[in-house]
């Protein structure tokens, strides 16, 4: 069974990121974030109607990590504490070693390799230092950008899953 201990938060520094810890200072970034139409355009969720709403989200987003539940990364450049996009593992099933990661990054900028950047260093962690053996993915079928970064990790569309992806360890 999985051990999941997120104390202290495991920030991740990679080339030229930093994927930290969510902090009350990012809750303008987060506000423009959650409510851009184009990031919205294939998620589910309720947008935020104020910066409270933001604030509200980012005290359960940290206590979910304090309870070991998930880990929420904001995705900054390095030497640039601002908030670009957040990418998450979630949903964790401790008796079958698997996880859901899941991400956003705001539109201005997409396409810059920022966002493989930050999945690889996240498959990493999850199938590294946590011993996780699958990661699963659940994308909007007309997400094409996203189908296409989760098809390059190797990520195989699972048969009768409504658009789920899975990557198994060593996958």
């Amino acid at each position: 069974m999985l051990n999941l201990n997120f104390t202290p938060f495991p920030t991740i520094t990679t080339q030229g990121l930093v994927l930290r810890q969510l902090q009350d200072d990012d809750v303008h970034e987060l506000f423009a974030l959650r409510t851009d139409e184009r990031v919205n355009r294939f998620l589910d969720r309720s947008l935020p109607q104020s910066l409270d709403d933001v604030r509200e989200f980012i005290a359960t987003v940290n206590q979910i990590t304090q309870r070991n539940e998930g880990l929420y990364w904001v995705i900054t450049r390095k030497n640039e504490d601002k908030l670009l996009g957040t990418i998450g593992l979630r949903n964790f099933d401790p008796e079958q070693y698997q996880a859901e990661i899941g991400y956003e990054l705001h539109p201005d900028h997409q396409g810059k390799g920022m966002m493989h950047e930050a999945i690889t260093h996240v498959l990493a962690y999850g199938f590294g230092r946590l011993g996780l053996q699958s990661i699963k993915a659940d994308t909007h079928p007309g997400n094409l950008r996203s189908i296409q970064i989760l098809e390059r990790f190797g990520f195989v569309k699972i048969n009768g899953g409504e658009n789920i992806y899975i990557l198994v360890s060593g996958g």
